[in-house]
């Protein structure tokens, strides 16, 4: 391990320690606990960005959440705070554990003078120009009274985003390490499908633990759409052996919460990431042969409450509020979402038609493109779309170069993921969720940097063989 065990082991059970003992003391005492916590994560984080990166992996998922005063009223149910509710004010440990993450990478960095040896990458203009059109837009918001204190708490979790990518590419340096944070990620996915496997009972959508009263089903669904791709194009690269078979069997525990999130923007952001794993993959056969099997047997095992789910969006019964599409009317949710981009583009967007209203401006809205068109105007629109252009060609580079192949069918997966969430937006804040903007970010970080590390020790080789060679030639009798 690249850090004593005994820091890894005493880190957890103080943690432990103090979540249980903010479950227990009176509520004046869980403020001195939390920053108890807080600077122990700091050191952990000055010390060892390696264990803090795992800490970070392991709290995307099983973190619980802590809920902050913010907009929008919050309706309380027997002591916790409703799903609409969370969407406005709730922050996840997770969001804090991110913030004291990178603002002690970034000074850590400073000290050491390193701050410049950031690699370059090919989003890098991209991430810089559209997080600037989040601060201003949201900036000219704030003076104008369309937008509070908490909308540059959203700006900062953007770009903390960006730079949990940068932290991850610019710290890991060889195969092994990044493998092994590959495995901590399919591990926490295993772990947060054995806890959606165990809501299945109640008969109440899945959702990821610590999701509040009602959960969020759909974000729970976009992650494991994310996670399904990854691990199966990592297994498309493994050959027959106990790895493989381990794959397989995780695929299979994924897709079980999967389908009874019920999630019907999952749904079809699966199907599109299946079909780009036919378009890419070279084992096209073998994805053929599955979807056929699949589709043969999805009548027999999918239950019956998911098929009514999905056939629900076309025959609700006849309630105010649904939107006639061609002959077929839509239901009230669905409908609910078409509503909101039809406000956005002929009401809320051309009123402030280039920077927007700012960044939490608007109200909710669930749906990332109008959502991004309404905070940040078209300039931020076109920015936005830049950014996701360069991101999917950084994971086709990554995918087409990478030469280790775990690592390459991990790039395969994530490129198949990707165009998967780019649909999965159509519906819900994909690009916003720190469920599932962490996650991607770190496998692209660990993607990106598998392609540096291998172009490295091409050029270490390349420069090592005029030397080698020099030197058989100077010697005698050679």
């Amino acid at each position: 391990m690249p850090f004593p065990p005994a820091v890894l082991f005493t880190s957890l059970l103080v943690l432990m320690l103090l979540y249980a003992a903010s479950l227990l003391v009176p509520e004046m005492l869980q403020g001195p606990l939390l920053i108890c916590g807080a600077a122990m994560i700091i050191v952990i984080a000055f010390t060892s960005v390696e264990l803090t990166l795992y800490m970070l992996i392991f709290s995307t998922l099983l973190s619980p959440e802590l809920t902050f005063g913010g907009g929008g009223v919050a309706e309380v149910v027997a002591g916790r705070v409703s799903t609409t509710a969370s969407r406005g004010i709730t922050l996840r440990l997770d969001d804090l554990l991110l913030t004291l993450v990178c603002l002690t990478w970034l000074f850590r960095m400073a000290i050491h003078k390193e701050l410049g040896s950031v690699r370059e990458t090919p989003i890098n203009q991209a991430v810089g120009w559209y997080w600037l059109a989040t601060f201003f837009a949201t900036l000219i918001g704030f003076y104008s009274g369309d937008v509070g204190v908490y909308g540059f708490f959203f700006v900062l979790k953007y770009l903390e985003y960006f730079l949990l990518f940068y932290m991850v590419m610019n710290h890991l340096h060889d195969h092994e390490t990044i493998k092994r944070f590959l495995m901590v990620m399919l591990f926490t996915c295993f772990i947060a499908s054995l806890a959606g496997i165990s809501q299945i009972p109640s008969g109440a959508r899945v959702s990821a633990p610590f999701e509040g009263l009602d959960g969020e089903p759909n974000t729970f669904g976009g992650y494991l759409m994310l996670m399904f791709s990854l691990v199966l194009g990592m297994m498309l690269y493994t050959p027959r052996g106990k790895r493989r078979t381990m794959l397989v069997a995780l695929l299979g525990i994924i897709l079980v919460p999967f389908v009874f999130t019920e999630s019907r923007s999952s749904y079809l952001s699966f199907v599109v990431a299946m079909a780009l794993f036919i378009v890419f993959s070279k084992k096209k056969r073998l994805l053929l042969v599955g979807a056929l099997v699949g589709l043969s047997l999805a009548p027999v095992v999918i239950p019956q409450n998911v098929i009514d789910r999905v056939m629900f969006t076309f025959t609700q019964s006849e309630q105010e509020g649904q939107i006639n599409v061609g002959v077929v009317k839509i239901d009230t949710s669905t409908s609910a979402r078409l509503e909101s981009w039809k406000n956005v583009l002929t009401k809320k967007y051309p009123q402030n038609p280039f920077l927007g209203v700012g960044v939490t401006g608007g109200g909710f809205l669930d749906a990332q493109y109008p959502r991004v068109l309404l905070e940040t105007g078209m300039i931020g629109l076109i920015l936005f779309l830049w950014l996701l252009r360069r991101i999917w060609v950084l994971l086709r580079r990554c995918y087409a170069d990478i030469e280790d192949q775990l690592l390459k069918g991990a790039a395969l997966g994530a490129v198949c993921g990707y165009g998967g969430l780019l649909v999965h937006a159509i519906g819900a804040n994909s690009f916003i969720i720190v469920r599932i903007m962490e996650p991607f970010m770190i496998i692209i970080g660990l993607l990106f940097a598998t392609l540096l590390t291998e172009a490295e020790m091409k050029a270490e080789a390349e420069n090592s063989l005029p030397a080698d060679d020099e030197g058989l030639q100077s010697q005698p009798g050679r």
